[in-house]
């Protein structure tokens, strides 16, 4: 067998990174087989014979969008740059990257799960109109009424609208005074049709939501400040879709869980494709605890958010 000698093999790294020859071009040179080139030039790497730079752009946040999703064992992160920006410009910047993310899956999706949000809502109007042909856009959870322009029940219509889907909602309060009620509703053929189609979600869009007062269920007015005490006091870290979990991802068993509306996290996990859209530094610890629990996919912040999980143990 042929040895290659440390200067051929140079001369080989050379035409092939320096002049762009391929590797049929060089084995034809050298007499050797395409296979055996490549396996010179993953040699040369290995011995660091070669090595491969990148020269990114000021500002590219790739390599911490790589970092973030392995650690967090996620399919994907989305991380824009909140380098001068304003709240109100951030929840613009993240609802235009979740809506770039959304608009290139959307024809592979059959049902999209909608929940409530400020994050979601910006993501929702940053969306462009498209014909997504045989597509339902489902409700994932009941509604809360008309805070800041975050409820489901828009939410879902103004998607459904301009994707021009089918639209299933779920016209029921997020959180109901007690569990018989919320089983009644249940009953409900459309609410029933709403929940079982959402089950059936091959993507799903939410926020974190916290259980204090900043949390919009506090705003809306559908905790009380003694149900956030006792939620505090259980664990609670976050939310999703009024589902509270500890710092471990777990559900936080109160009264509370018997009387919503909506997909459990059960539910939840089950769906493919979790895509959460998620940033600030009170919800740091949230993100982390539904990260270790499983329920996202794909997430979308912004950098100080996403520095500040890759410095968490």
């Amino acid at each position: 067998m042929r040895v290659i000698s440390d200067h051929e093999l140079l001369k080989i790294c050379y035409l092939y990174y320096n002049e762009d020859r391929t590797q049929q071009e060089i084995s034809n040179i050298f007499g050797l087989s395409r296979f055996k080139i490549g396996r010179l030039l993953k040699q040369a790497r290995e011995s660091h014979l070669v090595t491969i730079r990148l020269n990114p752009p000021p500002g590219d946040l790739t390599e911490i969008e790589i970092e973030l999703a392995r650690k967090y064992n996620l399919k994907e992160s989305i991380v824009v740059n909140s380098s001068g920006l304003t709240d109100k410009s951030i929840l613009t910047r993240l609802g235009e990257a979740g809506a770039h993310y959304i608009n290139g899956i959307i024809h592979q999706c059959k049902i999209l799960g909608i929940a409530w949000g400020r994050s979601v809502s910006h993501v929702i109007h940053s969306i462009s109109p498209v014909n997504a042909k045989n597509l339902t856009v489902v409700q994932i959870t009941g509604g809360m009424g008309s805070i800041e322009g975050t409820d489901a029940n828009a939410l879902t219509i103004t998607l459904g609208q301009k994707l021009k889907a089918k639209v299933h909602i779920i016209q029921a309060p997020v959180i109901v005074k007690d569990r018989t009620l919320r089983d009644n509703l249940l009953k409900e053929s459309q609410i029933h049709e709403a929940i079982a189609t959402a089950k059936k979600s091959d993507a799903v869009i939410f926020g974190i939501g916290l259980p204090n007062e900043d949390g919009l269920l506090s705003k809306a007015g559908l905790i009380t400040p003694e149900t956030a005490t006792t939620l505090g006091n259980s664990g609670a870290i976050g939310a999703i879709c009024g589902r509270f979990f500890d710092a471990n991802g777990k559900k936080c068993l109160i009264g509370i869980d018997e009387r919503i509306v909506g997909l459990s996290l059960k539910d939840l996990l089950k769906v493919p494709n979790k895509i959460c859209i998620a940033a600030g530094p009170q919800k740091v610890a949230a993100i982390a605890g539904a990260m270790n629990g499983g329920f996202l996919d794909v997430f979308v912040t912004d950098q100080l958010t996403a520095v500040d999980l890759l410095r968490r143990s």
